[in-house]
């Protein structure tokens, strides 16, 4: 179990687009340093790989947080039934409080709601109930594939997007189980410190 944060795992973890130089006197020091060049690599990929390990646990978080919330109003709902069951039970139709105004009894509400599944979708076509809509993706697709591009051109304003992503550093992990990923992350961030 994972029980210290690291010095270059905490500079990774708050990287931002105000603090790229701090970043990189924080990479050259490690390349620089008087260490074995694989100490240095796994210092600074478990430490970039520890993001992922963060992002999980929040994920993680966050699923159990919509879990709870969804609980929580299933719960207000069943609350909310019960109580006014129990206030009609006794005639109950408001009560009063001193820091809540008051409790009241809304009266049931009937929704109508209309659905309708089509059996004769040709009639129904026939008969004027359609829209008509262009599919950009087959236009995108013929244009690409130079098929009716003058066709294209004339009835489309067409902008070319050209995107550039920047060189990017890669983590490659050794396939192993993660209980030993974790273990090997612990005992190189531990050298690293002492």
């Amino acid at each position: 179990m994972k029980t210290t944060r690291y010095n270059f795992e905490k500079t990774v973890q708050s990287a931002t687009e105000n603090n790229t130089q701090w970043l990189k006197d924080e990479f050259k020091a490690i390349l620089e340093a008087d260490k074995n060049y694989t100490r240095k690599a796994d210092y600074i990929g478990f430490s970039i790989l520890s993001i992922d390990d963060k992002v999980n646990s929040i994920d993680e978080e966050i699923k159990e947080l919509q879990s709870l919330k969804k609980n929580l109003k299933i719960a207000k709902e069943i609350v909310l039934t019960t109580g006014a069951l129990v206030f009609k039970e006794y005639d109950v139709e408001k009560v009063e409080g001193a820091g809540i105004s008051s409790i009241t009894i809304n009266k049931p509400t009937i929704k109508h709601k209309i659905n309708i599944t089509p059996t004769n979708e040709k009639l129904l076509i026939d008969s004027g109930f359609y829209k008509k809509v262009i599919d950009m993706d087959a236009v995108t697709n013929a244009y690409e594939y130079d098929n009716y591009t003058d066709l294209i051109e004339k009835s489309c304003k067409i902008d070319k997007i050209t995107t550039t992503t920047q060189a990017k550093l890669r983590i490659n992990k050794h396939r192993k189980s993660v209980n030993n990923l974790s273990l090997a992350t612990e005992e190189i961030l531990q050298l690293k410190a002492s």
